[in-house]
């Protein structure tokens, strides 16, 4: 994928530039600012028509590429724990349901609850009108390819004094990662409850290398007159104030 930058663009829009997890040794050996994304990607295959015993089998191939992409993004459970009378405890966890993945539950509750699962469920209607087609299928991969970074979140935000050397590292640490749940499948759902840094969670997460790509801020060209001390201050305040505002799912929480 290597760097992409606009030409006529100001000092400040070439600071900023964006390197896929296989070409990270393009990265400037400069301070910087960088967060991981993962892209969507879906190919011809997915969105031409696949008759199966007179039905559309892409339809459920394509609900199957967001569910795996929506689990990209997906928190880990809650914990939640708390004490009873009598020396008891209650204990259990809360998890996502974004929707995507089955069908709404009925709700059990009043009107508000109710009213909220009918518009969810004609959301979900949409969507599924919306993929029930090839053209349909081919704008939505078109779209949710070109989302990124736009309109979606970092998976992880972090800062470095040599972007080249660091994202380097991501790639080895990730390599390592995804060798050792080659080896050990079985070892998924532990790796992805305890994993020590982003490269463990985005391989416990299976997600592809070659869709994750870093969008990186070389400070050198943003504050070319600046100390490197005075960089690095700054770029780890901007590091601490970024997670608070975006809270990236993959990052130390």
């Amino acid at each position: 994928m290597g760097a992409i930058e606009d030409a006529d663009a100001g000092s400040d829009d070439r600071a900023a530039l964006r390197f896929g997890m296989l070409d990270v040794e393009q990265a400037p050996e400069s301070p910087g600012i960088y967060a991981w994304y993962v892209k969507f990607h879906a190919s011809v295959q997915d969105w031409e028509t696949n008759p199966v015993d007179g039905r559309d089998a892409s339809i459920e191939g394509f609900l199957g590429l967001l569910r795996e992409y929506a689990g990209f993004y997906e928190p880990l459970p809650i914990a939640l724990r708390g004490l009873a009378p009598y020396g008891g405890r209650w204990d259990g966890t809360l998890e996502l349901d974004h929707g995507i993945s089955h069908k709404q539950s009925q709700p059990t509750d009043t009107g508000a609850e109710r009213r909220e699962n009918d518009r969810r469920e004609r959301d979900r209607e949409a969507l599924e009108n919306t993929i029930s087609s090839k053209a349909g299928r081919r704008a939505l991969a078109q779209l949710l390819g070109r989302a990124t970074p736009i309109f979606s979140s970092p998976l992880y935000i972090g800062v470095a004094e040599n972007l080249n050397e660091r994202l380097q590292k991501h790639r080895t640490n990730y390599s390592r990662a995804m060798e050792w749940l080659r080896k050990n499948p079985n070892d998924v759902e532990r790796l992805r409850g305890d994993a020590k840094n982003f490269d463990q969670r985005a391989a416990s997460r299976g997600i592809p290398m070659e869709n994750l790509e870093a969008w990186v801020i070389d400070l050198k060209v943003l504050e070319s007159g600046t100390s490197v001390n005075s960089l690095r201050e700054s770029a780890q305040s901007a590091e601490w104030l970024l997670h608070r505002l975006f809270a990236p799912i993959l990052g130390r929480q």
